[in-house]
């Protein structure tokens, strides 16, 4: 009961924590080897743009200039979602 009660805590600390954070998003995980980032964000408060804008401004400063969203899925932490970016170049031709 105590471990259970616990989890619920921890749960609800983080999804408040990233409630609070400006933009009601923030940056979890990224894998270098294929060039992808993912965020977690409240879906209900998240401000679209600024994350837009965090994902530009991380893959420019890796030397991309392109971004592709991959499908967001629901967070294992209730309420949120998380998102996959992907970042790419453009093809020139």
């Amino acid at each position: 009961m105590k471990s259970q009660f616990a989890c619920m805590l921890t749960f609800l600390l983080l999804a408040g924590c990233t409630s609070h954070k400006p933009g009601a998003f923030e940056r979890v995980d990224e894998d270098r080897a294929v060039n992808t980032v993912q965020y977690r964000y409240n879906p209900l408060k998240v401000d679209k743009t600024a994350m837009q804008n965090d994902v530009m401004q991380y893959c420019t400063s890796r030397g991309f200039d392109k971004v592709e969203a991959l499908k967001p899925k629901t967070s294992d932490i209730p309420g949120l979602m998380k998102a996959w970016y992907q970042c790419n170049y453009t093809i020139k031709s």
